[in-house]
């Protein structure tokens, strides 16, 4: 992470380590501030993210792959380029189907993925 004096945050994938999680591959912190943060899930077919909920406000957005995305009861099918904005404290859940990259954002930051 690069941060230059005009407040501006860069950040280099190259130089972000993934992070292995108990039920999925992998996660990356990559850019972030006080009011956001941006966070890069790797999932292989069968992995999931357990039922859960956040304070933060939400957006998953599906890079590559597909997976099989419960709230609030509802459940979708989502494949690549879908998303979904995701309310605080909304009940959640994710199932991978297949080989899956995902880009989770929130707002505000997760100061408990920094720890």
């Amino acid at each position: 992470m690069e941060k230059t004096k005009t407040g501006q945050v860069w950040v280099w994938h190259v130089d972000v380590l993934a992070e292995k999680m108990p039920t999925w591959q992998a996660r990356r912190i990559l850019a972030h501030g006080e009011d956001m943060m941006m966070v890069e899930n790797e999932f292989a077919p069968g992995d999931t993210a357990p039922e859960h909920t956040n304070p933060h406000t939400q957006i998953t957005y599906v890079m590559e792959g597909a997976l099989e995305f419960t709230m609030d009861g509802e459940t979708k099918i989502m494949r690549k380029g879908d998303s979904v904005f995701i309310k605080p404290y909304a009940v959640h859940k994710a199932v991978a189907i297949e080989d899956t990259m995902l880009i989770d954002m929130f707002a505000p930051m997760r100061e408990d993925f920094l720890d």
